[in-house]
């Protein structure tokens, strides 16, 4: 008899775990669903950027640079060159951390956020890449790059090269700039729960090497996001 009511007991006890166990996963994915509601949320809106430095003018060293009213139909071929230490860890013009080691580039008239393909025209190379800072200030030369993206170019051993800059406008730039930003906030929420959004700062990588459409059954990975 002790036996048959200490099995019932172990089951009872067996059950409650399992149930706890079950709560609490149940409510972690709540937890996740909340989360990521107000990160799409919070992209919509824009809120991911600052407008810092959108302003019609600025000047640098007693000259006066006009920012473009809009990129549409923007193209432009002339030197890029890249810029690493020390504005690396600095804010840029758009209010933003600059990180050297992740695919950016600054533009001396460009709307800030503006999408820019940049093509090597010595190897042909191309890259799809968000403008986030000004620059570069140096006779002769039209786009400054982050390092990381100097390599995708092949540019960061010569340092400077002749490229062809075309703006990116439209649907897809929107479609990129969604994708970015919900990459973004991912990685925010990476910080907050690791592994809730692993693959997050590889969503802007893929962006950047134009690989812009959704990927295939298995290819994509949790917690990116490719609309």
């Amino acid at each position: 008899m002790s036996k048959g009511f200490g099995g019932i007991q172990g089951l009872k006890t067996v059950r409650s775990g399992l149930g706890l166990k079950l709560w609490r996963a149940v409510m972690g994915c709540v937890r996740f669903l909340m989360l990521l509601a107000l990160v799409l949320a919070l992209a919509g809106c824009g809120l991911f950027y600052s407008g810092k430095g959108r302003g019609k003018s600025y000047v640098v060293k007693g000259r006066r640079y006009y920012i473009l009213s809009s990129a549409k139909g923007f193209k432009e071929k002339g030197l890029a060159s890249w810029y690493g230490e020390p504005f690396h860890g600095r804010r840029t013009a758009s209010g933003e951390i600059y990180d050297m080691d992740k695919i950016s580039a600054a533009h001396k008239t460009l709307p800030l956020h503006t999408w820019v393909e940049v093509r090597n025209m010595g190897n042909n190379r191309l890259l799809t890449l968000r403008i986030n800072d000004r620059g570069p200030f140096v006779p002769g030369r039209i786009i400054d790059l982050s390092r990381a993206a100097a390599r995708e170019l092949g540019i960061y051993g010569p340092g400077v090269a002749k490229v062809y800059l075309k703006a990116v406008t439209g649907r897809r730039a929107q479609r990129l700039e969604a994708i970015q930003q919900a990459n973004q906030g991912l990685a925010l929420l990476a910080k907050v729960g690791p592994g809730l959004a692993a693959g997050g700062e590889e969503g802007a990588a893929r962006l950047a090497r134009g690989q812009d459409q959704a990927p295939s059954a298995g290819e994509g990975g949790a917690g990116k996001l490719d609309f």
